[in-house]
């Protein structure tokens, strides 16, 4: 059983295959075997039709399946040896049928996609964002340290970041009801825009009515319902020192310094993750929009029908179906340009690398192309020119809400639907 490549043409690539006469006697054996099993002649029980009869009813049934399990036999392999990216013409096998007790020897002619030469992919131009690697770390424990925040009783006015206890009448408006309760921590703006605004500088006792005003639209004013709130309590936020203390509770260390320089390691390394993640995107947008070709369909096809199969099947719309295509379609030329990178710059996938792949129940061919591809994409970000660039500050104000939570005097307030 083998294979040979015979003749180059152009991106014509004619195969021969041969499988030894023993090795097709088996073929013929397994496939009259089976046809035995699914037949029904009269005096026979299924599976003990003579061969001579299968052969006289179903001859021509029998080589073609004989040819077809052929054909998958030897072929198993064939693009494992032959790194070949086929175009979307089919195949052309010769027109030879087996004979049982007779090497079997036909060629094929396969359709070659020659991806263009790439072009523009070294020494391209990528920008990365400054990072203050410090002030992430001390950002990063005022995160940790505010997840360890108390709040105790206190007589002072309430300030950013102090829990506030609020009561307000039930809705039905009996005087016998228990009041409902809110609370709110100054700073969350939990409540909509202008709410930590009244309740700051408040204490115990304090009794204030609030009121929606729209700003915008064409009936700006004043909006029902008022609202009349007590403040029953204040507790002051602390949070806890910087100390060793706080290391070994925030994270198990004995120190506060062993503590920081954890949380620098993995900001750094989030950092380095991140900045590989949005290089290595920045890079293939960048040698993508230099390389336009077309790809084969059925590569494109095969993968859109996988992007699909992963939705549910109320998300599988024409639009998501279209957006799915684009998406193969890029994907599919990313994956040419980079293999045929690594391919004239001769970078070498090495047979331990591809052993070690193979042990994780990767095929040689798809574990070639992918080692090979990263390959390629880290020789263009090795000889692409990165510079650090200082983001702008946003110079667009952000838009403003309508409306907002405002003080009003209860007796000049719309008391309509108060609660």
């Amino acid at each position: 059983m083998a294979y040979e490549l015979i003749k180059e043409d152009g991106n014509k690539r004619v195969v021969q295959f041969t499988m030894d006469a023993s090795d097709l006697k088996k073929v013929f054996r397994k496939v009259k075997r089976d046809i035995s099993k699914e037949v029904s002649i009269k005096g026979f029980r299924p599976g003990h039709v003579p061969d001579s009869i299968i052969e006289k009813k179903f001859g021509n049934i029998i080589l073609s399946e004989v040819a077809e399990n052929a054909h998958k036999q030897l072929t198993e392999g064939l693009f494992d040896k032959f790194d070949w990216v086929l175009s979307d013409n089919d195949p052309e096998f010769e027109n030879v049928l087996p004979v049982e007790g007779e090497d079997y020897t036909y060629s094929v002619t396969y359709h070659i996609f020659q991806t263009p030469e790439p072009v523009n992919y070294k020494e391209i131009k990528l920008s990365v964002p400054t990072y203050d690697h410090e002030k992430a770390v001390e950002e990063t424990i005022d995160h940790i340290r505010k997840q360890f925040v108390s709040f105790d009783e206190t007589d002072q006015l309430s300030a950013e970041g102090d829990f506030v206890f609020l009561t307000y009448p039930y809705p039905d408006g009996k005087e016998d009801s228990e009041p409902k309760e809110l609370t709110a921590v100054i700073g969350q703006n939990a409540m909509g825009p202008g709410f930590d605004e009244i309740i700051t500088g408040v204490k115990a006792g304090d009794v204030f009515t609030m009121q929606m005003k729209v700003e915008k639209g064409d009936d700006p004013g004043l909006k029902d319902p008022v609202h009349t709130f007590t403040v029953k309590e204040v507790r002051v936020h602390s949070l806890p020192d910087l100390n060793d203390e706080f290391a070994t509770k925030a994270g198990g260390f004995e120190t506060m310094e062993e503590f920081r320089q954890k949380v620098r390691d993995d900001v750094t390394a989030r950092f380095d993750s991140e900045m590989k993640s949005f290089t290595e995107r920045q890079a293939i947008d960048n040698i993508l929009d230099s390389n336009v070709f077309d790809v084969p369909r059925f590569m494109v096809e095969n993968l859109t029908q996988d992007y699909v199969s992963r939705l549910e099947d109320e998300d599988s719309t024409e639009e998501t179906k279209k957006a799915a295509g684009e998406m193969a379609e890029r994907k599919v030329r990313e994956f040419l340009i980079l293999r045929e990178i690594a391919i004239r710059e001769s970078l070498e996938v090495s047979e331990e690398e591809i052993d070690q792949a193979l042990a994780t129940g990767d095929s040689r061919s798809s574990s070639l192309d992918r080692n090979r591809n990263e390959k390629a994409l880290e020789f263009v970000l090795n000889s692409a020119l990165i510079e650090e660039k200082v983001q702008e500050e946003d110079s667009q104000k952000p838009d403003t809400v309508s409306w907002k939570w405002v003080s009003v005097d209860p007796s000049e307030a719309s008391d309509e639907g108060e609660e």
